[in-house]
């Protein structure tokens, strides 16, 4: 059995990151999955611990990371046999752990300016350094998987559906009215066209305003699987709605929620505003699924359901190759 700890920043996407690569490895190993919220010493001083954390770092050695160790409340390392932990925040804490315990890290996400050989293994999307400890994913790191999803979609009987994932304002994203309005009247049109139920789960992002407004201009129509954010609705198996859905549309302001409906191998199609000031590399991203084949992109105001073949076996591929990389990294 190996023991694999979580280090949390507290950010739930960053848990779900790590925790998907766990349960990646816990394919081919028995594992015991433990989670530990980092925590600072003083919170309020937790922007300087972390400059003066990565500027010591620059010269690693027991001494400069039992100081970087200091800034943090402790971590009990005894029974654990590897470390995973993901987001900027999080990455003097473990390369420190590493450091000081000889015990293997993975780091998911950009450490913004720190060494990749610090840790065992840094997960990123796009190429961060040339050094062999960086492991270029073709998906962002999650959850989900298709054999996942499939599996939880036959245990939850679940009837086929067009599913839209629902975000709202963010990087650089800004969806209108109007957009809004052409997005209910497509929902519509598509409803009408395949007698196929409508599927919407909103989240965090989405405007409370524009959720009612789906909620009550889409209620002539059959919602039963749908989870509404602001209304408090948790109880909701993702992995089946993923897995049960003909398509899957989401709106392109989440890299997250992208990778997550990438993940599930149906075929999906990202939904864009007409006002997007989104920062360069989140443009090369979504053009990476693009090219990849992962999804398609269509403007909110005008798509429909198109044939496309779902991405099941590139995905599977991918988190295989994945998996036998980090394996070797961290000589388990």
């Amino acid at each position: 059995m190996k023991n694999i700890l979580i280090i949390s920043d507290g950010i739930p996407g960053h848990a779900n990151q790590s925790k998907g690569v766990a349960s990646l490895l816990a394919q081919s190993y028995p594992v015991n999955i433990n989670l530990h919220e980092m925590k600072y010493r003083i919170y309020s001083l937790r922007s300087l611990f972390t400059i003066i954390a990565k500027f010591l770092l620059k010269k690693p050695h027991r001494i400069t990371a039992k100081l970087v160790s200091l800034f943090y409340t402790p971590i009990h390392l005894k029974e654990c046999d590897l470390i995973i932990s993901a987001g900027g925040n999080t990455a003097p804490c473990s390369a420190a752990i590493r450091i000081l315990s000889k015990k293997p890290v993975i780091q998911l996400g950009s450490p913004r300016g720190m060494d990749s050989r610090l840790f065992s293994a840094l997960v990123t999307v796009e190429k961060y350094s040339d050094d062999q400890s960086n492991v270029i994913a073709s998906l962002t790191p999650n959850l989900y998987s298709p054999e996942r999803c499939s599996k939880a979609s036959l245990q939850q009987g679940l009837k086929e559906h067009l599913l839209f994932l629902i975000g709202g304002k963010g990087i650089g994203y800004t969806y209108q009215e109007h957009e809004w309005d052409s997005l209910i009247a497509l929902i519509h049109d598509m409803h009408s066209q395949t007698q196929l139920p409508i599927t919407i789960v909103t989240s965090r992002r989405s405007d409370p305003d524009v959720e009612e407004k789906l909620r009550s201009q889409l209620s002539n129509i059959r919602l039963d699987y749908s989870a509404w954010f602001h209304k408090g609705d948790k109880d909701f198996n993702l992995d089946a709605l993923l897995g049960s859905a003909k398509n899957i549309f989401v709106t392109e302001d989440s890299a997250m929620m992208i990778s997550e409906s990438i993940s599930s191998g149906q075929p999906v199609t990202t939904l864009y505003p007409s006002n997007i000031q989104s920062p360069l590399r989140y443009q090369k991203h979504i053009q990476k699924y693009l090219d990849l084949g992962f999804m398609t992109r269509e403007s909110i105001e005008n798509f429909s359901i198109k044939e496309i073949s779902n991405s099941a076996e590139k995905v599977q591929s991918h988190l295989s190759n994945l998996k036998e990389t980090l394996v070797e990294r961290i000589q388990w």
